[in-house]
């Protein structure tokens, strides 16, 4: 049999590391990666030699994208780039693996849904979290009905590294719609898919930027010495503890002199329109509750899922790699703790790729379709909206929740 031929759009870190790599490493058997694209050809060149391949490069999405001998496409490119090139990649009859979020407008997800309804191809989600071992086998116990009938959950992630996100595009909203769509999506997906048939219907939030603004500067400033504008070539990165320096044969001065960009922009000093900080509070239809917290600006790097059920209590820990049920009427403790296998993001990303081959293969659904990716984006959506407008926020203004798109 052929190989099937990949095209990877967006040739930074997800795109290179996580997915070239492990095609390259995993799958060179079943498949050839045969073009890159990224508006910056320095850095696809650069991509290129990591891989140790030889594709074609190209400059823009649509042309790798339209191509006739690309059959499947990997789009990790900036989050408000999402909707047109899955929609283009699905009108050219390809498969799409797509990095969450779906797209950052509920109208864009809708878009994007139908497109894949008339195309007919395996369209499948970037959620690396249901495919982490410690959701897996939660999701596994309360489908057994380990907590009885779900009434809330809680989510909370403490990112040390999520500080760089106001160092990068990530930053600003014109790119992602916020950060509780670029980064909260992967929550809000986790608690949808452990609340199983029951959808979210009103969505209420508090966040803002806490700690990383001008006036918190972690060190003095000398005078006729400003700080900024980047790590790279701050006066004060020696004494700035949490100077954003790296290496990387993907970005780096010879990037950067194609496009301007650099991923250490000053996270105090920059201009963003993000949070570091904040809280969503999700109702469903049926009276449950959930929350998702996100902080930035902390020592800490972990995800903690609170269950809450009728019949117990469950509390999962990604650094721990472990589960702890309490059922309600007994004193017993079960805990489950979990290996994880390798690769990045606890094992996921392989496992993601090899899922989606799979669903080609075999043309079965993906593990987190379109539909999960819709709803993801829709609470997100709701979540800006009511921090925007101080004011509690019903799904039922982006969509009808009945509509036979979303099932």
């Amino acid at each position: 049999m052929s190989k099937l031929r990949i095209g990877i759009v967006g040739t930074g870190g997800r795109g290179v590391n996580a997915f070239g790599m492990t095609f390259v490493k995993d799958h060179a058997d079943t498949t050839e990666i045969i073009a890159l694209a990224d508006p910056n050809l320095v850095r696809a060149e650069a991509a290129m030699k990591m891989l140790g391949i030889t594709a074609d490069l190209h400059d823009n999405a649509e042309d790798l994208i339209t191509r006739s001998d690309v059959d499947a496409v990997i789009i990790a490119s900036v989050d408000c780039c999402h909707e047109a090139q899955v929609c283009l990649a699905l009108e050219h009859d390809k498969h799409v693996y797509i990095e969450k979020p779906l797209a950052t407008t509920v109208e864009g997800c809708l878009r994007i849904l139908e497109a894949s309804i008339s195309a007919g191809k395996v369209l499948s989600m970037g959620f690396n979290l249901r495919h982490n071992i410690v959701i897996h086998r939660l999701k596994q116990l309360v489908d057994e009905g380990c907590f009885g009938d779900i009434f809330s959950i809680q989510a909370i992630e403490h990112y040390n590294g999520g500080r760089t996100y106001h160092s990068r595009w990530n930053r600003l909203k014109k790119f992602t719609g916020g950060l509780f769509i670029h980064k909260g999506s992967h929550d809000f997906d986790v608690i949808n898919y452990l609340m199983g048939d029951v959808r979210p219907a009103r969505v209420a939030c508090f966040a803002n930027v806490f700690s990383l603004k001008p006036d918190r500067l972690p060190f003095a400033t000398r005078p006729g010495e400003d700080p900024g504008p980047n790590c790279t070539v701050c006066p004060y990165q020696r004494e700035c503890p949490d100077a954003y320096l790296y290496e990387s044969p993907l970005f780096n001065e010879k990037t950067a002199e194609v496009d301007g960009y650099y991923k250490n922009q000053c996270m105090y000093l920059s201009e963003k329109d993000t949070h570091d900080q904040g809280i969503a509070i999700v109702e469903y239809e049926n009276g449950a509750t959930a929350s998702h917290s996100e902080y930035f600006a902390t020592p800490v790097s972990n995800r903690r899922y609170l269950v809450e059920g009728t019949k117990g209590h469950g509390e999962a820990d990604f650094q721990a790699n472990s589960i702890r049920c309490l059922p309600r009427w007994s004193e017993d403790r079960i805990d489950y703790n979990l290996k994880p296998p390798q690769g990045g993001h606890g094992g996921s990303d392989p496992d993601i790729i090899q899922t989606f081959l799979d669903c080609i293969a075999t043309g079965t659904r993906p593990r987190a379709s379109a539909v999960d990716g819709t709803w993801s984006v829709a609470v997100a959506v709701a979540a800006e909206k009511a921090r925007a407008e101080n004011r509690v926020v019903e799904l039922s203004e982006f969509f009808d929740p009945d509509c036979e798109l979303l099932r």
